[in-house]
């Protein structure tokens, strides 16, 4: 499933990003809540995470390219992970005259997942494969806030799958 995604995203970006475009950029903080019960047992039941990414300042609703990169870290008793997605896809806004402009977004990509569990006998890195979808809404052109669910490939035969809540604000523009 997340091979097919994988396809059907990056056809998407080829799409949506075939004319030139600038893109807002923010950092953003939020949690992490891990799906799978054996992670949240032996990692946590939330994480941080902070990450940069693309705000949606559309005011039109085509597709258009984005991507965002992640960093979360979770250390319970021993046990250690790290995860690290950078992703690529689009993203779509449904502007309205308001100051909230609620907007789509998909994406795929590698994470970099360094876990360490003396508790499970387990000490890997490796990269795996990220796919995502979020909804969010920006606020005035400078804060958003986004839900976002990450299919993620095993680690080490965990599922670090999960939902993201976060809020960020706006730093620059840049023109792709």
């Amino acid at each position: 499933m997340l091979k097919k995604a994988a396809i059907f995203i990056f056809f998407l970006c080829l799409g949506g990003s075939a004319s030139a475009q600038s893109i807002t950029i923010g950092i953003d903080g939020g949690v992490f809540l891990p799906s799978d019960s054996t992670v949240r047992n032996v990692f946590g039941d939330s994480w941080a995470r902070i990450g940069l990414t693309p705000i949606s300042f559309q005011t039109d609703q085509r597709w258009r390219f984005t991507f965002d990169v992640g960093f979360l870290n979770a250390s319970s008793f021993g046990n250690d992970a790290t995860l690290i997605p950078v992703t690529f896809g689009v993203t779509r806004a449904f502007p309205d005259k308001s100051e909230i402009v609620p907007y789509v977004a998909v994406r795929v990509g590698p994470c970099f997942a360094d876990v360490n569990s003396p508790f499970l006998g387990i000490d890997e890195s490796e990269v795996v494969m990220d796919v995502n979808a979020s909804v969010g809404i920006t606020v005035s052109k400078t804060f958003y806030f986004e839900i976002r669910y990450d299919w993620m490939s095993e680690v080490a035969g965990l599922d670090f799958s999960g939902l993201f809540i976060s809020a960020g604000i706006r730093l620059f523009d840049i023109r792709l």
